[in-house]
């Protein structure tokens, strides 16, 4: 048989409420509002995904922050990514591709004609062709200048550097590189260094006749 709750009085009962508003009180000035509390707890998950999710992100402006890095090329005045970033040309959806006509006034992309000597390859999916070539102003000339053909095979390049592009790489690697120039036009000196006239990208996916009917015409 459950023996009878005992009746608190009046005073036992305002004493018991001061306990527990005194003990709260003590809390919160320790620890602050429960909204203070939770802040530190949320800024460290905040910075725990933003590294998990963007291990390589550029810086960003103004206010800080940053995005994961889209991938792109970056053009430089001078040999082995030297001297002044002339520009960036980000990579089109797969199965696209991109032409720029750097000789073509109001309708390039801030990279000036005959400057470009080295490039920066950023976060660049296999199957990517990247095409230069030292056209002067007609898709018949175009046919007998200098062309550079950069292709990647295997797997993504992170981030790499070509610092020029008159020069061979290893053959049998992620990252092949094809020099063409006329047997006799062009003479026996590759001239693409600072001669970059027309720049395309052709993603994963555009068919080889596609690329093999554009070639570096504009």
């Amino acid at each position: 048989m459950m023996k009878p709750s005992r009746k608190w009085s009046r005073a036992e009962v305002l004493q018991a409420r001061g306990v527990m508003i005194l003990g709260a009180a003590l809390v919160l000035s320790a620890c602050g509002s429960l909204e203070e509390a939770s802040a530190p707890v949320e800024q460290v998950l905040s910075t725990a995904k933003q590294a998990a999710v963007c291990e390589d992100c550029e810086p960003g402006g103004g206010g800080g922050g940053g995005g994961p890095v889209p991938p792109h090329i970056e053009f430089f005045e001078g040999n082995n990514a030297s001297q002044d970033s002339l520009g960036k040309v980000y990579l089109p959806p797969n199965g696209e591709f991109r032409s720029y006509d750097l000789t073509a006034a109001g309708t390039n992309i801030g990279i000036p004609n005959d400057e470009a000597r080295s490039m920066v390859l950023r976060n660049i999916p296999p199957g990517t062709l990247i095409v230069l070539c030292d056209c002067p102003h007609s898709p018949v000339e175009c046919l007998f200048t200098d062309r550079a053909y950069y292709k990647v095979w295997y797997e993504t390049i992170v981030s790499k550097t070509i610092g020029s592009f008159e020069t061979d790489l290893p053959s049998g690697e992620n990252l092949a590189m094809s020099y063409w120039q006329h047997p006799w036009l062009s003479g026996s000196e590759r001239v693409l260094d600072g001669k970059v006239s027309v720049i395309q990208v052709f993603a994963p996916g555009v068919p080889a006749e596609v690329v093999n009917s554009v070639g570096c015409d504009y």
